[in-house]
């Protein structure tokens, strides 16, 4: 459940926006499920007269007459509102529940007072989906209490989080935000980003822009050769140089190639995804120095020469059984250890690489698990390097042979690539796990969320595959497919050099 505060000075205005349409017709139903007093004596009449459709008079004066009281020592901003959002994955909770959940809220944030002290005036309100589909509840509290005393707040945001998880316990609600438990945070997405992605019918840029960078991180040995995957994926990348010295990189930024002559939508990496910064992905290669502005401006992806159907399927049955070997191999570490971060951080990279492989438009249940396992592996906000582990490397290994494969073309090669999915769920199963027995809570849910999406997909036995305009097929060429074979099968490299 995500608390979201903001303030006001005026209730009336806040009530016309919270019974009025919204901002994309969104709501549709808006009613009272809890308040301080019955929530039939409080609700609204509805009718029509003068263009309004609901009598919001007698409420607003409700509500701002301890205010009043107060005068001249009341707070200005007095209106205090809060949204209290499920995210999608968790459904619909019905009135009855949303009031429970609102009466709890607002007793721990101390809103209805004390033996020594009196309550504040607070409603509860609840219309429709948000435009991002997420069931939510907006809490309406005015800071006086009833005998006109002020409300002064101190910390209330951070208070509303702690609510927020006690609640989520109370009422055995999901924990799918890591951010809250004090890892890096994802910013959200905003309201023009899902109307424009809406209106094109496609995901949101900065949506696709994380997973296409996560993915180039994968198996990268270094900043130079990450920045040259981003290009070979066809991504724009733009160095921030430090206004000292222009030959520092202190940031960039990256943007989709816009369609025609349209301009491109520049994000910065920290904007992306707070793991995405420069500075946080500088600490996968702590012993190597940072890569210069002129290395940045140079680097380029290598060419390679498409791979034909069975040497792409010889890959994914390597990378099937190297994924395999890993998690049996993952059983044996225990919680706790330190190879645990960067072992999920390279989970992660893997299942953005194996979406990239079977969800090229970043839209399906693969991408929407490679999302929610980023969030299960993000480290937390002041974390060191990780420690160096040999199954992290061999998963980057096995990323790195998918990169040269690219996606799946038809329903055969699908089927194949289907096993390193299997393997690949596996080990979002074992991180699932991992982050349970290490009692942390909200890194936990978002990968079982990460697990929920893959399983329905794992128990039909298929995978969607999107049928991309294939390039043009060209001779097999056995070097490169021998070569990434040998990214994850040493004895293939063997073989082929007997």
């Amino acid at each position: 459940m995500i608390p979201k505060v903001t303030y006001g000075a005026r209730v009336r205005g806040l009530l016309e926006y919270l019974w009025g349409p919204g901002k994309v017709e969104e709501h549709v139903n808006p009613h009272l499920v809890a308040g301080y007093d019955d929530v039939a004596l409080l609700a609204p009449e509805r009718h029509e007269r003068d263009g309004e459709r609901w009598s919001l008079d007698e409420l607003a004066a409700r509500l701002d007459a301890p205010q009043i009281a107060a005068g001249e020592r009341g707070v200005k901003q007095y209106v205090w509102q809060c949204s209290l959002s499920l995210p999608a994955q968790e459904g619909q909770l019905d009135d009855a529940t949303w009031g429970r959940i609102a009466a709890r809220f607002v007793q721990e944030m101390g809103f209805t007072g004390s033996p020594d002290r009196a309550g504040c005036r607070w409603i509860a309100v609840r219309h429709g989906l948000s435009a991002k589909g997420n069931d939510h509840v907006h809490l309406v509290v005015t800071l006086a209490t009833e005998d006109g005393a002020p409300v002064w707040l101190r910390q209330d945001k951070r208070r509303s989080q702690q609510v927020a998880d006690l609640l989520e316990d109370e009422f055995g609600l999901g924990k799918w935000t890591p951010g809250r438990a004090g890892a890096i945070r994802r910013p959200e997405l905003t309201r023009p980003e899902v109307e424009r992605a809406r209106r094109v019918d496609q995901a949101p840029d900065r949506e696709l822009l994380r997973r296409q960078v996560r993915a180039a991180l994968a198996g990268a040995g270094s900043e130079a050769e990450w920045v040259a995957r981003m290009r070979g994926a066809g991504l724009l990348v733009a160095p921030r140089t430090s206004a000292k010295d222009p030959n520092q990189v202190v940031g960039y930024a990256v943007a989709l190639r816009p369609a025609g002559a349209g301009a491109p939508r520049w994000y910065a990496g920290g904007s992306v995804d707070g793991d995405l910064s420069l500075t946080q992905i500088r600490k996968r290669w702590p012993d190597a120095p940072p890569a210069l502005a002129g290395q940045w401006k140079v680097a380029d992806s290598a060419e390679s020469t498409a791979l034909r159907g069975e040497d792409r399927m010889a890959v994914w049955r390597s990378s099937a059984a190297a994924l395999e070997a890993i998690s049996g191999r993952l059983a044996g570490v225990a919680p706790g250890s330190p190879q645990w971060p960067v072992v999920a951080r390279a989970s992660a990279d893997l299942m953005a690489r194996v979406a990239a492989a079977t969800e090229p438009s970043g839209r399906g249940p693969v991408t929407r698990a490679a999302d929610a396992l980023a969030r299960a592996a993000a480290p937390p906000r002041r974390a060191p390097a990780p420690a160096a582990s040999t199954i992290a490397a061999e998963l980057g290994r096995v990323a790195d042979a998918l990169m040269v494969t690219g996606p799946a073309r038809d329903g055969g090669e699908a089927a194949v690539l289907l096993a390193v999915v299997v393997q690949a769920a596996r080990l979002v199963v074992a991180l699932a796990e991992l982050r349970a027995a290490e009692q942390q809570a909200h890194a936990a849910g978002a990968a079982a969320r990460a697990a929920a999406h893959l399983m329905p997909l794992l128990a039909q036995g298929a995978v969607h595959v999107e049928r991309d305009v294939p390039g043009p097929r060209v001779g097999r060429n056995e070097p490169d497919a021998a070569r990434a074979r040998a990214r994850v099968d040493p004895a293939a490299d063997q073989q082929t050099q007997r």
